[in-house]
């Protein structure tokens, strides 16, 4: 079935093909050997026959004119058609000088609402980029911040614990010293009299074991020295290291909005200099082609000279 109408379809765009190249060759037939113009009646029928005749005058100076011609009359104007038709073209220069420079003002309008558009759609990105900046300054001193008032949390909680355990060592040493005195041990090598002053016959100077504990006193507190120095040390190398941070983010964002702000700025020069160079072109241009010249008087005086 499919194939039978394949045929069909075939068989008549053949015929379609030889309808359309018999009625091509007919016209053919018809242009060649039955012109109008071969025709017996052509002479009569032949709508441009009047444009063939001679007129009865060409100009003023024909020779043809006698004196009984009756062809020149006075106040006669041979030129009107002429004048009228470089009237009209005259006009139609002016329209379309008219409508070329309402063309390209609707241009240059055009052309300054979309620059206008573009400024402030490049100043709202640049104002959003200025806030997003800003926004991360504060979240970065924010941050900064916080981890200073934990490591002056963590300062103040260390000393305050170094302080308590000082105080508990000392009051420890305090009851010992007490406890092993000579009063409470009642050694009978007391060297004190009953007033509390030294028995200077029996004094013997320190011994071994207060002398001992003097130097691991001392000792223990060089190293306690040491030790507050050292984390005052790295308390002031970290506290450095964030005010260097911040301080250098800083600089990189004063640098960029700066750098952003001259850019703009060159670039709003770059535009007023090309709009006034425009405005300048376009004023030479209307001075120099469109009003080269003032019309006079008489300009107007060829208007409206005839009953139509």
């Amino acid at each position: 079935m499919i194939r039978n109408d394949l045929k069909l379809i075939h068989l008549e765009q053949e015929e379609l093909s030889q309808q359309r190249q018999c009625a091509q060759e007919l016209n053919d037939y018809r242009r060649l050997y039955q012109r109008p113009e071969d025709t017996r009646e052509w002479d009569l029928n032949d709508p441009d026959q009047w444009k063939y005749l001679t007129p009865a005058r060409i100009n003023d100076d024909d020779a043809r004119l006698g004196p009984s011609s009756g062809q020149i009359f006075a106040g006669e104007d041979l030129q009107r058609f002429a004048r009228k038709k470089a009237q009209q073209k005259q006009l139609k220069n002016y329209f379309d000088i008219q409508i070329m420079a309402k063309a390209r003002k609707d241009e240059q309008e055009r052309l300054a609402n979309h620059l206008y558009n573009c400024k402030q759609l490049e100043l709202v990105e640049r104002d959003r980029t200025l806030e997003q900046i800003e926004i991360e300054c504060h979240r970065a001193m924010e941050i900064a911040t916080r981890n200073y008032n934990e490591i002056l949390a963590d300062e103040t909680k260390f000393r305050t614990n170094e302080q308590k355990l000082r105080q508990t060592e000392e009051q420890l040493a305090e009851l010992a010293n007490t406890t092993f005195s000579d009063m409470l041990t009642e050694n009978i090598k007391d060297i004190l009299d009953t007033r509390g002053h030294i028995i200077v016959d029996r004094w013997k100077g320190m011994t071994k074991d207060q002398l001992d504990d003097i130097r691991q006193q001392q000792v223990a507190q060089i190293n306690e020295r040491q030790k507050m120095n050292s984390t005052q040390r790295n308390f002031d190398e970290i506290w450095g290291k964030y005010a260097n941070a911040i301080a250098k983010q800083a600089t990189i964002v004063e640098q960029k909005l700066e750098e952003d702000n001259r850019q703009f700025r060159r670039h709003l020069d770059n535009e007023n200099h090309s709009l006034a160079k425009r405005q300048h072109e376009y004023q030479h241009d209307l001075n120099t082609n469109l009003y080269r010249s003032a019309p006079t008087a008489a300009f107007y005086e060829q208007f409206s000279t005839t009953s139509r």
